[in-house]
């Protein structure tokens, strides 16, 4: 294995030195970034394989380890080719039986992959996270230049999950927590319609210029879990990042049942009506007015409201509805919605703090409705289940691998350790004369490139 890792760097270190310095025209740095990459895809790929050779020999060698964990050689020199990030990687490997039944390649299990895998961890996790701001096509696209079908994207996604929220060392203290909730609705596979929530989770909104955004925000989706389900994860994300004791939790939406029970989690949570759905109400009420008439019936039925007076809200809906009796159902529909949420729209007239929040219509356009209902698309359970959580992170995923029994980790723990104890001792040119055509190392000058080149050479950098 040694001479192969040498001849491997020497013919690395000699294609670059052949690049550069072979005389020619000025390189650009677009040139370089062109013909470059494929020299280190290259390189990388021949390394992986010679690693990956080598802890298979180990594992061929370690009958000890091999008899401990129950298995026996089959035959040997099986090929398989996996995509990564600097292409195909094709290495063979031995197949094993195991005593109690079944059979193995045991150094696919030291390199994480599964039985039908045809794409590494790191290629998955880059197309899942593509696939979070894109089509399924332009994730292949983007990610592999297009080596892959839509098909094998949507499994990727399938396979991966959203990044873990980490705890944090040192709670966040602050004194009101805005908690917006709301849904997108999407289409299934089918035509039948669905709902995706989305609760997200701020500090309140700073204001620069005419832009506005909400402070330290994070968000939360699930598609198909229960709201009790659902709201007790949202309480343990918010538990993990702050100390609750003497903060004011505000729950601001349109008031829907599940909404509502964020409530019962949250102790002492204030509901706020979400301005957007108080507006729209107000809209549908006076719609059918002259102008100037919505004008003056859109600022008292609002002063009502905002006065918790509900006798005068009353008056104003009957006189509505007298005046436009071929829309009575729309303005009692419309009343009897404020009615109902005219406790959460007054608390934003005696509590400014309650104002400091309510974006749950450009959270969810922006989070979730951007990628799953704003083009034509049909969508599976399944994979909703599994994207929903990405949009809400951000396109952060990762992919989970299972754990194997101690003495197989064991096992393979030994021979990935010869592997890379093979590597680190080589030594690719401890004489520069044997490189030969590196001349800037040959020349002794001390340089930049000579370091550089010099470090490679005494195996710092493999």
């Amino acid at each position: 294995m040694r001479n192969r890792i040498t001849q491997i760097g020497i013919e690395f270190i000699n294609n670059l030195n052949q690049y550069f310095f072979s005389g020619g025209d000025i390189l650009t740095i677009s040139q370089m970034e062109h013909d470059l990459i494929p020299i280190l895809r290259e390189t990388a790929s021949k390394f992986a394989s010679e690693y990956i050779s080598n802890s298979n020999r180990n594992l061929n060698e370690d009958k000890a380890g091999r008899k401990e964990a129950g298995f026996s050689i089959v035959r040997h020199g099986d090929e398989r080719r996996i995509l990564t990030a600097f292409g195909e990687l094709v290495f063979e490997r031995t197949y094993y039986s195991h005593e109690d039944g079944g059979h193995a390649y045991l150094v696919d299990m030291l390199i994480g992959l599964e039985k039908y895998d045809r794409i590494s961890d790191g290629v998955s996790v880059a197309l899942a996270g593509a696939a979070c701001e894109m089509s399924y096509a332009k994730s292949s696209d983007y990610t592999v230049d297009g080596v892959v079908s839509r098909q094998t994207v949507m499994k990727r996604v399938r396979a991966c999950s959203a990044t873990k929220t980490q705890a944090v060392q040192e709670k966040r203290k602050v004194a009101t927590l805005h908690i917006d909730a709301d849904e997108a609705h999407v289409t299934l596979l089918g035509g039948k319609k669905t709902v995706v929530p989305l609760i997200s989770v701020y500090e309140g909104i700073k204001a620069k210029g005419k832009r506005r955004s909400c402070i330290n925000v994070f968000h939360i989706s699930e598609y198909g879990k229960r709201p009790e389900d659902l709201w007790a994860q949202a309480l343990d994300e918010v538990m993990m990042r702050y100390d609750l004791e003497g903060t004011q939790v505000y729950i601001h939406g349109d008031g829907a049942k599940w909404i509502q029970h964020g409530l019962e989690w949250f102790s002492g949570a204030i509901f706020v009506l979400d301005k957007y759905h108080k507006n729209k109400a107000i809209k549908t009420m006076i719609a059918g007015f002259d102008k100037d008439t919505r004008k003056i019936f859109d600022k008292e039925i609002r002063n009502s409201l905002g006065n918790n007076d509900v006798r005068l809200f009353g008056e104003l809906t009957e006189s509505l509805v007298n005046q436009l009796p071929e829309r009575v159902s729309k303005i009692k529909e419309a009343a009897k919605y404020l009615l109902n949420n005219i406790e959460a729209i007054h608390i934003c007239k005696i509590d400014p703090e309650a104002n400091n929040g309510g974006c749950t219509e450009p959270h969810v356009a922006h989070v979730l409705s951007r990628r799953l209902s704003s083009l034509p698309m049909a969508w599976s359970n399944e994979t909703l289940k599994q994207l929903a959580p990405m949009l809400a992170n951000g396109g952060k995923v990762e992919i989970h691998r299972q754990r194997h029994k101690r003495a197989v980790e064991r096992m393979l723990k030994r021979a990935a350790r010869g592997a890379r104890k093979a590597t680190k001792i080589n030594k690719f040119a401890p004489d520069p004369n044997t490189i030969g055509s590196l001349t800037t190392i040959s020349k002794g000058k001390v340089t930049q490139l000579y370091r550089a080149l010099n470090s490679i050479s005494h195996g710092k950098y493999f």
